[in-house]
C-alpha cells in the first residue's frame, strides 16, 4: 500500500515541520496544515503539484518567489520559508517545490462569498481598500501579484489579507508557462485582465487593479462581472464586450462606488486607475454618504454659543455651556450628535449651514446665545433644519445661574424630544444637582478652555483647576481636567516630566476616587500607563472603561488606536488600533488632533501614502 503523501513530506521536510493533514487544493498547490519545529506555531505548507514543479524548475522557482520574502505589511500574508522536495539526478519530475506561509484561523473571501452570496457594502468597501492598500505596497516595490481572486483573498478577524505573492511572478518568471488543458495564461479567468488574457508580459500593478474590480463587482452584485460556460468564453468577453455596470438592484450602491469599479474595469490600461492608492482615496470618498445613509438616527451638531455677556471675559463661559449641551444631548441616547471638536471649528465663522451639514453629516443644527449677568443666566436656543434653514423650534430660558446643570438637561430634553418622538421622555435621567461651588464651576468652564487653546494657555488652565478644586474638593471633573492639563504639560515638555507626570497620575486617581466612570480622568491614565509605564494591556483596560461609559470619546478612541498601532505585536491588534483612529477621524472629522495620531498610525504600520494623504489632511484642517 503506498504511503500517504503527508507521510512522505513527513519524510522530506520532518526535520523543520510537522505535516499535520491536507486542507486544501488549488489548480496549482496543495495546503497542508503543519507545524513549525523550530517557532513552534502551526504554518501553512504549500506543495506545488509534479507537473508544474516539472515545468519550472527548482532554480528559477526559488529565486523568484525570494524575491516576496521582503514584503511586510498588514494585509499580505509573509512567505516564512520555500524549497524543495524529493527528486534525484535525472529524476526531476519527482521533484516538488513548497513554500510556506502562517496559516489564518479565518476563512478566505470565497469561502465567505459561497456561505453568503454577496457583502454589505460598507465591508465590500473596507476589504476593497485592504486589498489596495496590500497592492500598493506590493507595486510600490516592483511585485505585482497576477492572481488576484476571492481565493487569494484571507479574512483574518474580519481583515483581509492577500495571499500567494510571487506565486505567479514565479511561474511568468519561468517562461510563460501554460495552464495544463487550457493554453491560457498564469492567471484564473474570471478575474484576469485583458492584457494578461492576452499574453502581455509586461504587466504592471494595473493588471492587478483591474482583479480587484472583480473581485470588488462580485464582493456586491453575487457573481462576476463576466461569466460563461467556458474559460474561453469568459476571456472572450474581455475583448468583445464593456464590462457591466453594478445591477441596480445589487442593495443601494453609492455612486461612488459604482464609479470606482467602471474605473477599475476599463479595458484599457490607462484608462484605469494608476496605484493602489488612487483607489483608496476615491473609495474614502463613499465614507460621509455612508454614515448619511446607514444611521438612522437623528442627527444634530451643536454650534458655539454666542457670549451676549457685557463682559469679554464671559466668552469662555459661553463655550463651557456649549460642550456641556452637547454631553448633555450625548446622555439623551438615540441621537448622533457631532464631536465637540468638530463642532467648535465653526466657532466664529458665518458658514452656510447646509456646508455645516454636509461636513458633520448631520440634518440638524442647534444655535444660541448666552447671557450672564450676576446671578441671573439667559440662554436661547434654535434648532435648525440644515437642508432648508427651516426652524424646528426655538426657545429662551431665563433663569438663576444655579440653576445652570436643570437649564442644559432640560434643553437637551426638549430637542431630543422635538427630534425623536417621545424618545426624549422615553430615557429618564436623574437630575443633575446645582453646583456646589458656583465659582468652583466658572473657574472649571474657564479652565477648560484655556486647555484647549494648547501652548502657554495651558499653565493658566491649571491655574483655574487648582483653583477650583480648592474651593470645590469633590468637583471630579477639576482634578481630571487638572490631571489632563498636567500630563500635556509633561508630553509637550514645557515642563518637568518627573514633576508633571506624578501630578497627573494622581489628580486622575483623585477624580475616580470620586467618581470611578469619570471619562477623562479614565483617559488620562490610559495615556500616562502606556507612554510612562510601557503597559499596552493596562492602558487599553482603561481605555475600555471610558468608552464604556462614553462610547464617543474621541480622545480615548484614538489614543487607544495609537496604542494598538504602536505597540501591538498582532496584525490583529493593529488592525484594531487602525479601526478605532478611523473611526474616531469619522466620527470627530475637523478634530486635527485626531487625524495627525490616524496619520501616526498608519505611518507605523508601513502605509506610507495613507498616512502622509491624512497628515495634509490635518493640517488643511488646522494649520497651526
Amino acid at each position: 500500500m503506498p504511503d500517504k503523501p503527508t507521510d512522505r513530506l513527513n519524510a522530506a521536510l520532518g526535520a523543520n515541520y510537522r505535516i499535520e493533514r491536507e486542507i486544501g487544493q488549488g489548480g496549482m498547490a496543495t495546503v497542508y496544515l503543519g507545524h513549525d519545529l523550530r517557532h513552534n506555531r502551526r504554518v501553512a505548507v504549500k506543495v506545488l503539484r509534479p507537473e508544474w514543479s516539472a515545468a519550472l524548475g527548482a532554480e528559477r522557482f526559488l529565486r523568484e518567489i525570494a524575491t516576496t520574502a521582503g514584503l511586510r505589511h498588514p494585509h499580505i500574508l509573509p512567505l516564512y520559508d520555500s524549497g524543495r522536495t524529493g527528486g534525484q539526478a535525472g529524476r526531476r519530475e519527482e521533484e516538488l517545490l513548497y513554500y510556506v506561509m502562517p496559516y489564518v484561523e479565518g476563512e478566505s473571501l470565497r469561502d465567505r462569498l459561497e456561505r453568503e452570496g454577496r457583502l454589505p457594502i460598507d465591508e465590500a468597501i473596507r476589504i476593497a481598500r485592504e486589498v489596495a492598500d496590500a497592492l500598493a505596497y506590493a507595486h510600490a516595490r516592483g511585485v505585482v501579484h497576477r492572481d488576484i481572486k476571492p481565493e487569494n483573498i484571507l479574512l483574518e478577524s474580519g481583515h483581509a489579507v492577500v495571499a500567494d505573492f510571487g506565486i505567479a511572478r514565479a511561474i511568468d518568471a519561468a517562461g510563460g508557462v501554460r495552464i495544463t488543458g487550457t493554453g491560457l495564461a498564469v492567471g484564473t479567468p474570471a478575474y484576469m485582465s485583458p492584457e494578461q488574457a492576452a499574453g502581455q508580459d509586461d504587466l504592471d500593478g494595473r493588471s492587478d487593479l483591474y482583479s480587484l474590480g472583480c473581485v470588488v463587482f462580485e464582493m456586491i452584485a453575487g457573481q462576476p462581472p463576466f461569466v460563461g460556460p467556458s474559460p474561453q468564453s469568459v476571456i472572450a468577453k474581455r475583448f468583445t464586450e464593456e464590462a457591466p455596470d453594478l445591477p441596480s438592484g445589487a442593495m443601494a450602491v453609492p455612486a461612488v462606488v459604482r464609479d470606482v469599479v467602471r474605473c477599475l474595469l476599463r479595458r484599457e490600461t490607462g484608462e484605469r486607475y494608476a496605484t493602489g492608492e488612487e483607489v483608496i482615496r476615491a473609495l474614502a470618498r463613499t465614507e460621509p454618504e455612508q454614515r448619511r445613509e446607514t444611521s438612522s438616527l437623528p442627527s444634530i451638531a451643536v454650534l458655539p454659543f454666542a457670549s451676549m455677556s457685557a463682559s469679554a471675559d464671559d466668552d469662555y463661559f459661553a463655550d463651557g455651556i456649549t460642550e456641556e449641551i452637547i454631553n448633555a444631548l450625548v446622555q439623551q441616547g438615540g441621537l448622533r450628535v457631532a464631536a465637540r471638536t468638530s463642532c467648535f471649528a465653526f466657532k466664529g465663522k458665518n458658514e452656510d449651514l447646509r456646508v455645516v451639514g454636509e461636513r458633520l453629516g448631520v440634518r440638524t443644527v442647534l444655535e444660541g446665545s448666552v447671557r450672564k449677568a450676576g446671578s441671573r443666566l439667559r440662554i436661547t436656543a434654535q434648532l435648525i433644519n440644515v437642508a432648508d434653514g427651516y426652524h424646528i423650534w426655538s426657545e429662551r430660558y431665563d433663569r438663576e445661574l444655579l440653576d445652570v446643570f436643570a437649564v442644559q438637561d432640560e434643553l437637551a430634553g426638549a430637542i431630543a424630544t422635538r427630534l425623536a418622538g417621545s424618545l426624549g421622555g422615553s430615557i429618564p435621567r436623574p437630575a443633575r444637582a446645582a453646583p456646589r461651588n458656583l465659582q468652583a464651576y466658572e473657574l472649571l468652564l474657564k479652565g477648560r478652555a484655556l486647555l484647549a487653546r494648547r501652548g502657554r494657555a495651558m499653565f493658566d488652565a491649571l491655574a483655574c483647576f487648582e483653583q477650583a478644586v480648592a474651593l470645590d474638593p469633590e468637583l471630579a471633573e477639576a482634578h481630571a481636567l487638572n490631571g489632563d492639563a498636567c500630563r500635556l504639560t509633561a508630553l509637550y515638555g514645557v515642563g518637568a516630566p518627573d514633576t508633571y507626570f506624578p501630578r497627573a497620575r494622581a489628580a486622575s486617581e483623585r477624580a475616580l476616587a470620586i467618581d470611578p466612570a469619570q471619562v477623562e480622568a479614565l483617559a488620562n491614565l490610559a495615556s500616562i500607563v502606556a507612554f510612562v509605564d510601557w503597559d499596552a494591556d493596562a492602558s487599553s483596560a482603561l481605555s475600555d472603561r471610558a468608552l464604556a461609559a462614553d462610547p464617543n470619546h474621541i480622545r480615548s478612541l484614538c489614543e487607544r488606536g495609537a496604542v494598538f498601532t504602536v505597540c501591538g505585536t498582532s496584525v490583529a491588534s493593529a488592525e484594531r488600533g487602525l479601526a478605532d483612529l478611523a473611526r474616531g477621524t469619522a466620527a470627530d472629522p475637523l478634530n486635527a488632533w485626531a487625524a495627525a495620531v490616524h496619520a501616526m498610525g498608519l505611518v507605523s504600520q508601513q502605509r506610507l501614502e495613507p498616512g502622509i494623504q491624512e497628515a495634509l489632511r490635518a493640517i488643511e484642517v488646522d494649520p497651526d
